[in-house]
Parts: C-alpha cells; sequence; structure tokens
C-alpha cells in the first residue's frame, strides 16, 4: 500500500501529540505540595491517563486514516466500531456489577445523607505522606491508629440509641471523628465530661446546607435543648462553590467506578516508586514544611497543603461580600430560625484549620519567600513581595472567625472558639493534628471536648446563679 504525502504528514502529527505528552512533565512541585500521588516521578495521575488513553485512540485513528480508499476506510470503520459495541458494554456491565456488589459507607439521602445502621467499620491509619514522592524533609507523624466507627439504628456515630437527647452536635468529619475510634470524638468525650445526653450527627463530608437539612431531617425528632453546630473554616465557607458550581454527575459516575479506582491503585503500585527519588528543580521550596512546633527537641510536625493558604487570604471586607460566606451565612440564618421555633439554642463551635493554629508559633521562623513560592502553587492572584505576602498572611488568618463571631453576637449566638486552646496545646508539644492529614489527633479532640465542656459549665453555672 503506497502511502501519501498527506497520510504521512498525519502519522507524524498523531506521533508529535503522543510524544508531547510524554515529554512535557506535570508540575511535581505542586503535587508534593499537594500530597498527590506522582507516577514515574514526572506525571500526575491525570496527566498518565491522557498518555494511555491517547494510544488506543491514536491508533485507531492512524488505522482508519491509512486506509487506500472509501470503501476500506469503511470496513476498517465498522470493525473498530464493533470493537465498541462488544467492549463498551462488556466493561460497563462489570463496572454496575462491582458497584452493586460493593459495601458502600453511605445511605444516600435527598440531601443529609448518613451512614448503614447498626454497623461497624474498622480501619488502621498510619500517619506517613500518602504519596511516595513528599517533601524534602518528611519526619514521622503521629503514629498508626487503628479506629473503630459503630452507627446507630439512625446511621450515625452514637454509643447510645435514644430517643430524646440533650444535646445535639452538627458538623463534619471534625465532628464525626476521622482516622479515631468511637470513643473520641469530641461529642462523646463531652457527654463522658459533662453527663448530659449527646447525639453526634456529624458526618464526613457535610457542609453548611448538610447541617440544615440533618437539622430538620434528625435533630429536631430529637428534641434537644441545645444544638451545638461545629463549622470547621477548612470547607464551611467554601460551600457556595459547591452549591453554585456541582460537579458533573458523569464525572462523579466515572471517579467511583470500581475499575478505574483498581486501575488507579494498581498504577500507583507499580509506577509510583519508580523515580520517586529523582532531583525536581524547585523542590526545595517545600524545605521549610512539615513545620516543627514548637521548635526543639520536643518539636512535633505539622505540613499542610497551598491552597489552606489561598483561602485565609482575603481581608475582612472582601470575606463579607464574597459568595461564600453568604452562603454560609444563609444557611446559619435557617438554622437559627428552625432552632427558635423547635426550642431549642444553637451554639456555634468554631473549628480552625492547622496552618490558622500553627503559624503564629512559628512566625519568626517563617522563610517569607519559600512561604509565598509555595502559596503561589495554588493561587491564581498576583501576590505582593514575600514579607508583605507574609505579613498580609497573618493579619488575614483571624478573618472568617472574627465575621463569624460578630455575626453570633448580633443574633445573639454563642460561640464557642477552639483556637486558642487548639495553639496552647500545641505550644506544649501536643500534637492535635496529625501531621499528614488535616484532621484532629485524639488529643486535638480531648482539646475541643474541654473547650466545650468549659463552656457547658460556665453557661450552666451562670444560668443557676441568675
Amino acid at each position: 500500500m503506497k502511502i501519501t504525502a498527506g497520510q504521512r504528514l498525519f502519522v507524524l502529527a498523531v506521533l508529535a501529540v503522543n510524544a508531547a505528552v510524554w515529554i512535557v512533565p506535570s508540575d511535581v512541585v505542586e503535587l508534593v505540595a499537594r500530597d498527590r500521588q506522582t507516577l514515574l516521578g514526572r506525571y500526575s495521575r491525570e496527566h498518565f491517563a491522557w498518555i494511555i488513553a491517547l494510544v488506543p485512540i491514536s491508533a485507531a485513528a492512524v488505522y482508519l486514516h491509512l486506509s487506500p480508499s472509501n470503501a476500506v476506510k469503511k470496513r476498517k470503520a465498522f470493525r473498530v466500531a464493533a470493537v465498541l459495541l462488544v467492549a463498551v458494554p462488556s466493561v460497563l456491565a462489570v463496572d454496575i456489577y462491582l458497584r452493586l456488589t460493593a459495601h458502600y459507607p453511605y445511605v444516600l439521602g435527598e440531601l443529609a445523607y448518613r451512614r448503614p445502621a447498626h454497623t461497624s467499620f474498622e480501619g488502621a491509619y498510619e500517619d506517613l505522606p500518602q504519596a511516595v514522592r513528599t517533601y524534602p524533609r518528611a519526619p514521622p507523624g503521629y503514629g498508626k491508629v487503628t479506629w473503630k466507627l459503630s452507627t446507630d439504628r439512625r446511621g450515625f456515630r452514637n454509643p447510645t440509641d435514644y430517643d430524646r437527647y440533650d444535646v445535639v452536635a452538627l458538623g463534619d468529619s471534625f465532628t464525626e471523628g476521622s482516622k479515631i475510634s468511637d470513643q473520641h470524638p469530641w461529642p462523646a468525650r463531652f457527654a463522658e465530661k459533662s453527663g448530659v445526653s449527646v447525639c453526634n450527627l456529624g458526618m464526613s463530608g457535610y457542609a453548611p446546607q448538610h447541617y440544615l437539612a440533618s437539622l430538620k431531617d434528625h435533630a429536631l425528632a430529637l428534641h434537644p435543648r441545645y444544638v451545638m453546630c461545629m463549622i470547621y473554616e477548612g470547607n464551611d465557607f467554601r460551600s457556595a462553590k459547591q452549591m453554585t458550581k456541582a460537579p458533573s454527575e458523569w464525572k462523579r459516575f466515572f471517579k467511583r467506578s470500581p475499575i478505574v479506582q483498581a486501575i488507579d491503585e494498581f498504577l500507583i503500585k507499580m509506577l509510583g516508586p519508580i523515580g520517586a527519588q529523582r532531583r525536581i528543580e524547585g523542590l526545595e521550596m517545600l524545605s521549610w514544611l512539615p513545620l516543627a512546633v514548637p521548635p526543639g527537641r520536643d518539636a512535633k510536625y505539622y505540613a499542610f497543603p497551598p491552597s489552606f493558604l489561598r483561602n485565609h487570604y482575603t481581608n475582612r471586607s472582601e470575606f463579607e461580600d464574597s459568595k461564600y460566606w453568604k452562603r454560609t451565612q444563609y444557611n446559619l440564618e435557617q438554622m437559627r430560625d428552625v432552632c427558635r421555633q423547635a426550642g431549642a439554642e444553637l451554639i456555634i463551635v468554631y473549628a480552625p484549620t492547622k496552618p490558622r493554629v500553627v503559624l503564629p508559633l512559628v512566625r519568626d521562623h517563617l522563610p517569607a519567600a519559600k512561604v509565598r513560592a509555595f502559596a503561589a502553587l495554588r493561587d491564581k492572584r498576583e501576590l505582593p513581595e514575600p514579607e508583605v505576602y507574609l505579613e498580609n498572611l497573618m493579619a488575614y488568618l483571624g478573618v472568617k472567625e472574627a465575621v463569624l463571631q460578630a455575626w453570633c453576637e448580633e443574633n445573639s449566638i454563642a460561640l464557642v472558639s477552639l483556637t486558642e486552646a487548639l495553639r496552647d496545646s500545641v505550644r506544649r508539644a501536643e500534637q492535635v493534628y496529625f501531621t499528614y492529614n488535616a484532621h484532629w489527633t485524639p488529643v486535638g479532640h480531648a482539646v475541643a471536648a474541654d473547650v466545650v465542656h468549659q463552656f457547658w459549665t460556665t453557661r450552666h453555672r451562670q444560668t443557676a446563679g441568675g
């Protein structure tokens, strides 16, 4: 078969596209900063997926384009279509079977999803970086913990199963408890300390709109006198984005595929270690992480992704005018009204992010240029010079809590801040956050429970005295 000049150019173009995808690496420094896996020491998983996907697509395109005539091209197109008609339904059938037989940890509801009732989940977590390629210096974290999560008849994490509770706790994974056992979450510890009945309605992945739905769907039926809603500043002021720009259902469906997950795990296991020690230019900007707090022999270590700094880098007026605060404020107003109509008191418990707690403790030791370069990995705004950026960042760290505190005061709602207590514990070399995870350790939950219990005791002492 004679290949024409046009066909030769087409083949060369296809090869060039495939070569370019291989030659151009991903931003490895950003992947390390976000603790994302790197394959072959230079590609993100998404990038490598495109590399693999281009091979059959390119082969089919070349196969069809090199046909000597339209009749032959039609026959080849029919063969390609026949293969797809057999392969695609077969893969979908296997995928659907695996989905139907899989054990999912959630029961979906209209909005306030929950876990299966009367179920136990067990696992182990070692506080290490998730990715094989990681920081230039990666000290050990909190260690290895085994955990057990048990649910009540409603599908929430409670050791009791009453029809009525004195207190209902709402929140996300900081309330339900992540990577810890049933006795550790702050609602369980608070119940033990105070002697009051506490129902933990926290659920991993929840946001303010879920808190409101859970309040209506589950909490009110328990006739609580108090509703304690934990607001985590790391996620709960980003819920507007989730509401206004929901992720594609097809994208979500694809990511949940057992086949895709199995391939992903295989590639990470086989290709993750390859090139993981290769020198990468720019990786030195991460040498200040994980932070050692307090400095010295007793230091505990804390790491976090650059997006945490981006989310904190906003002044008060910008935050008050943002759609993120307005959406959270709307949900809180709805919760306030629902609680008052039900005769329950709404109490806000404020959970700060890891950098909000630890950065002020090491302010004088922070390398401004590296901190700014780190933040710029996930911030598309034009940032000021390093020293100015760092000064602004430190000034902006408390903005979200200050705005929420002002709103609570305007609405006669108590706000229980955990920030200073967590910071004091870090100062005493107590590890309240995992090193390589955003969540609290059992120590962090104990601190939160102590603060809530102190607030509770003071409030009831004042009520009794009045």
